[in-house]
């Protein structure tokens, strides 16, 4: 009972002020001295759920829409395209026996194992849609892992809120600061013209917003508990990265 009070109170305590720019200057460091590579590590199989077109007899077309969400299965449990294209066909069925009452409304359309949905901005920043021609002649359904999609992460005791490109964001205790490797070169450069005096930490680290108000430079974000670890793996980075982190993690000069 006592614990359960706990974590009601934490949940509804204000979120800690946004980090100054000296604190989130030292965060970032933190990061690129100490933070661990994680990435996609396997090939899925991603379908686009489409708008539902009606057309009258007069060719008037009316577009519903559709949320723009990726039906994700794991090669491994359907590793053939003949499969997974009766999977998506069997969902379709089952969903429209709902429409009309032939099956129970709160009736899953569809049931087992390797399933699941994702953003399309997800799904299109983590993998690349690989190339060529599927068995069939069509449009290859499988996505590879984007190497360009791998990030640079660490975990985060305390909560802590930092300035984003969008605003701020508060990172839960247990929860993740993580950039994406492309993005560490540019944001290395910053923080050493900081290190070197040529800069502070506002004009290197800070932009202006849309607002006028001042945002983040660079997209360095939060994850929320447990998103890291049940989404992503452990992956290599490149040597280039590597020699960066390791310059972070030399003492300041």
């Amino acid at each position: 009972m006592a614990g359960n009070a706990a974590k009601a109170f934490q949940e509804n305590a204000a979120p800690p002020p946004v980090m100054a720019a000296r604190e989130y200057m030292a965060a970032l460091e933190k990061l690129l001295a100490d933070g661990k590579g994680f990435g996609k590590t396997e090939p899925v199989a991603a379908y686009l759920l489409r708008d539902l077109m009606l057309m009258d007899n007069l060719d008037n077309v009316q577009d519903i829409k559709i949320q723009q969400l990726y039906i994700i299965m794991d090669i491994k449990q359907w590793p053939n395209e003949y499969g997974r294209s009766l999977v998506m066909q069997d969902i379709a069925v089952q969903y429209a026996k709902r429409v009309v009452g032939e099956n129970h409304i709160n009736d899953a359309d569809f049931k087992g194992p390797g399933l699941w949905t994702a953003k399309k901005s997800a799904i299109e920043g983590d993998y690349v849609r690989r190339e060529g021609n599927n068995e069939y002649g069509r449009a290859n359904n499988v996505w590879d892992p984007n190497p360009q999609a791998f990030r640079l992460a660490l975990s985060f005791n305390d909560a802590a809120t930092i300035p984003t490109q969008w605003g701020t964001w508060t990172i839960e205790a247990g929860g993740t600061l993580a950039v994406r490797e492309k993005d560490i070169a540019a944001l290395a450069e910053a923080l050493q013209s900081v290190r070197d005096g040529k800069a502070t930490a506002e004009t290197a680290l800070y932009t202006v917003g849309k607002d006028g108000n001042p945002v983040a430079k660079f997209d360095v974000y939060g994850m929320a508990p447990e998103f890291l670890e049940e989404n992503y793996k452990p992956v290599n980075l490149s040597e280039t990265t590597h020699k960066t982190m390791r310059a972070f993690k030399a003492p300041k000069r």
